[in-house]
């Protein structure tokens, strides 16, 4: 509150008091002494007492005055503020229209309001006038300069009432509110009317502080009680937040107490304790929540620290090893986290407890487990399941001694039944061949399908003569079934390997590839055998041999080990050469080189020369760019081409691309193609030279007569040279039938209209022999060896014959 008016602000009141005090006692001494003791003269030192006892008498009812002002302040302040002591529902507007009124009848003003300054201005918080429709805005301008100038500038706790003479407004008194309020507060009174009044004095203008501290107070009070609201609010909005949260997730949630009794619940936790909330609380927990270990059956402690043994993931570790015993007798499995719940001072206060239902969860890891390790066409175990079964045999053989027998197996004729009859026809054979093998295997027999048409077994407690049997058993049984597909019938056969396992075998992955080796082995063999491996089977050693090569061509091609060569095929008399042609070669880890005798034939076997003949290709084109670029002359290369490549789809159609695209003139280009692979589907090949031949390309007929095929085809083939297979041309000294073979090849290649160039000219003995009998061109030992086709620049080579 405003504290009472000193000696500075009411000395006006005591001034006038005091005066009016002592001109009334001198006048009063006056009359006295001049009608009442009819002195004539009158002395000056007779009115120092009157003039004291004025001036006492002044002062006293000054004070007098001063205090009936406090008195009648005060009550009519306490008066006021009484009346709005209502129930804090009341509005604050109400209780401020209330006071600005009696300040307003106290100053004896027209319009009285609250105004605040805020961060968006000032701002009108309560108005008081005698004219309801008159608008307080003219006494804004005032209450805004003190706002401004209390933010600015440091005030007292209350500014003393100031009035000033504003035109259009009147007389304006301010009050500023107390400086420790959030925003300064001006209460402002305006007297419109220009009456003739004295000013407010002091005692008056307190009574204006008083409001105006009692209307910040309260607008404190309501910005506190706006906060507390405020916060309220927001707690309860976060609590039903909680509560609707916990209600909805999918996990039930238990808090309990230190005592270990359930304090909360949400509605999932009833479902899956299949109980009703209002059951749960306040139970102990060990009596709702019944846990066991799902594959021994001990049961489970939820809590830290209890007798029984704790659950798997009773610390949130994500294990799902327990199983929930509900009220109703059944059990469902649950993962279970426990987290404790502290103070900030780290008292204890009790645990959270998450359920959640993983019965779908752990079905689903089942069928993934089952999934993992089985073919979901057949239902048979999977080759990587196999493998680890074939491991365990191999422990197994070595521990104990006891033999096993590793059998792969391959249906023949599938890729026919798929291609011609469809998947689903395929499909339905793999499965009645599962079911069948499944009917005949031993109940300690292993069986599973490792991938397309194979099928690997797993014969244990039995040695190679008891399992090669069961083999035969087994292609017999197949070679009598029969598969019924849209009113087609067809027979089924199969070639099986087999491989003992023993304690003298070396791995898993040896016995399989000897099995798989023993199983082609078997199906080159006519189909429907049984081919068992041993070590000194040396057609198996081979065949295993090429297998590497299986995995290691690509390998090879990755890592840039493999190289090209060239050899030239030159003029037997004095002439310009042919075309050089180009030599694949491989060179091993540790850079030594590999006979191409010892690579190609697997190559072949399993279907990778399309892959040799790509990089080829690739690898002269680049070789030829780079001598067009260095501005050289560019030589003729000879490519071969295999037959594998030459049936496929789509190397035709690379080959063709590529060379347009690589801007090399298609006559520095001679492509070898054999006289088998020719043969074996001539309309193709025609075609695809036809094609090549539009780019200018030149073709050779390679190895010719080794096929023993008719000359006919030669009228239509697009062929410009003609190479007479070497193994006529080798022993042409002494084999009077090699010398009339190589001259009647000679003889139609003259007349169809080709060059001959014979191959293995290996001294100068053959050469003579050759050019006695007129053939121009030659390639061999004994004319030139081979070289590494970066040594052989354009400059050793000149344009081909016309």
């Amino acid at each position: 509150m405003q504290k009472h008016p000193d000696w500075r602000d009411t000395w006006p009141i005591y001034l006038r008091y005091t005066a009016l005090a002592v001109a009334i006692v001198a006048v009063l001494a006056v009359v006295q002494v001049r009608f009442v003791y009819a002195v004539e003269g009158f002395p000056p030192q007779l009115f120092v007492i009157p003039s004291a006892v004025g001036l006492l008498f002044g002062i006293m009812l000054a004070r007098i005055r001063v205090l009936a002002s406090h008195t009648h302040v005060l009550r009519a302040f306490a008066a006021v503020t009484a009346g709005t002591r209502e129930p804090e529902a009341e509005d604050d507007a109400r209780a401020f229209h209330r006071l600005l009124e009696a300040a307003a009848g106290e100053l004896d003003s027209d319009e009285i309001a609250l105004f605040r300054q805020g961060d968006t201005g000032i701002e009108r918080l309560a108005h008081w006038a005698r004219d309801p429709q008159r608008p307080a805005c003219l006494i804004e301008e005032r209450a805004a300069a003190l706002c401004t100038r209390g933010a600015e500038e440091p005030v007292p706790r209350s500014v003393p009432g100031q009035e000033v003479e504003l035109p259009a407004a009147g007389r304006v008194d301010l009050v500023r509110v107390p400086a420790d309020l959030p925003e300064p507060v001006v209460l402002a009174a305006c007297r419109r009317s220009h009456r003739t009044r004295r000013p407010p004095d002091p005692v008056v203008r307190s009574f204006l502080g008083l409001c105006a501290e009692w209307l910040g107070m309260r607008l404190e009070r309501r910005h506190q009680q706006a906060i507390i609201e405020e916060q309220r609010a927001r707690h309860a909005r976060e609590q039903r937040r909680a509560q609707t949260t916990l209600a909805s997730i999918g996990d039930g949630v238990l808090t309990v107490d230190t005592t270990g009794r359930i304090d909360y619940a949400n509605p999932m936790a009833a479902r899956l304790l299949h109980q009703p909330v209002e059951a749960l609380t306040e139970q102990p927990l060990e009596r709702v929540l019944q846990l066991e270990d799902q594959s021994t059956g001990r049961p489970l402690d939820p809590l830290p620290g209890g007798d029984a043994a704790p659950p798997a993931s009773g610390r949130g570790d994500g294990a799902d090893e327990q199983v929930l015993r509900r009220s109703d007798g059944s059990r469902l499995p649950v993962q279970l986290t426990v987290t404790p719940v502290q103070d900030t001072d780290g008292t204890a206060r009790g645990h959270v407890i998450v359920l959640r239902d993983v019965s779908e969860v752990r079905e689903a890891l089942q069928h993934m487990a089952y999934y993992s390790s089985h073919d979901d066409l057949t239902g048979l175990i999977n080759r990587r399941r196999f493998e680890q079964l074939v491991e365990e045999a191999l422990h197994g053989a070595r521990s104990d001694g006891r033999p096993h027998v590793l059998c792969y197996l391959d249906l023949d004729q599938f890729k026919l039944i798929n291609d011609t009859r469809g998947h689903q026809a395929g499909d339905e054979m793999l499965r009645q061949i599962a079911g069948m093998l499944r009917s005949i295997m031993r109940p300690q027999d292993h069986l599973a399908r490792l991938g397309g048409d194979e099928f690997g077994i797993l014969m244990q407690d039995c040695d190679i003569e008891q399992g090669s049997q069961m083999a035969v058993d087994i292609a017999s049984e197949i070679a009598g079934m029969r598969l019924f597909w849209e009113d087609n019938v067809f027979a089924l056969s199969a070639s099986l390997g087999a491989v003992p396992v023993d304690a003298e075998s070396e791995s898993t992955q040896q016995l399989l590839r000897h099995a798989d080796t023993a199983c082609y082995a078997a199906k080159d063999s006519g189909r429907n055998q049984v081919r068992v491996y041993t070590p000194q089977d040396v057609d198996l050693a081979d065949r295993a041999g090429e297998m590497h090569w299986v995995s290691r061509i690509p390998q090879a091609i990755e890592r840039g080990e493999f190289e090209l060569w060239a050899q030239p095929v030159l003029a037997l008399d004095d002439g310009p050469p042919a075309y050089q042609e180009l030599l694949l070669r491989l060179r091993d880890e540790h850079g030594n080189p590999v006979p191409p005798g010892t690579f190609i034939p697997a190559a072949e076997r399993y279907d990778l020369m399309c892959q040799l003949d790509r990089w080829v290709v690739e690898t002269a084109l680049e070789w030829m760019q780079d001598c067009q670029a260095r501005g050289a002359e560019l030589p003729v290369i000879g490519i071969n081409i295999s037959g594998t490549a030459l049936n496929s789809e789509a190397f035709p159609e690379f080959l063709l691309e590529r060379v347009r695209s690589a801007g090399i003139p298609g006559h520095r280009l001679c492509f070898e193609i054999t006289e088998t692979a020719a043969v074996g589907n001539l309309t193709r090949t025609a075609r695809f030279m036809r094609e090549l031949r539009g780019e200018g390309c030149l073709f050779a007929l390679d190895d010719f007569g080794s096929g023993l095929s008719s000359f006919a085809y030669l009228k239509n083939l697009p062929v410009d040279f003609l190479k007479v297979d070497g193994s006529f041309v080798k022993d042409i000294e002494h084999d009077p039938i090699d010398l009339a073979m190589v001259r009647a090849i000679h003889d139609i290649s003259g007349i169809v209209g080709l060059t001959t160039i014979a191959e293995h000219v290996e001294n100068e003995h053959i050469g003579n022999h050759l050019r006695a009998l007129g053939i121009p061109y030659g390639q061999g030992y004994g004319l030139a060896m081979p070289a590494p086709l970066a040594a052989c620049t354009p400059s050793q080579t000149s344009a081909p014959v016309e």
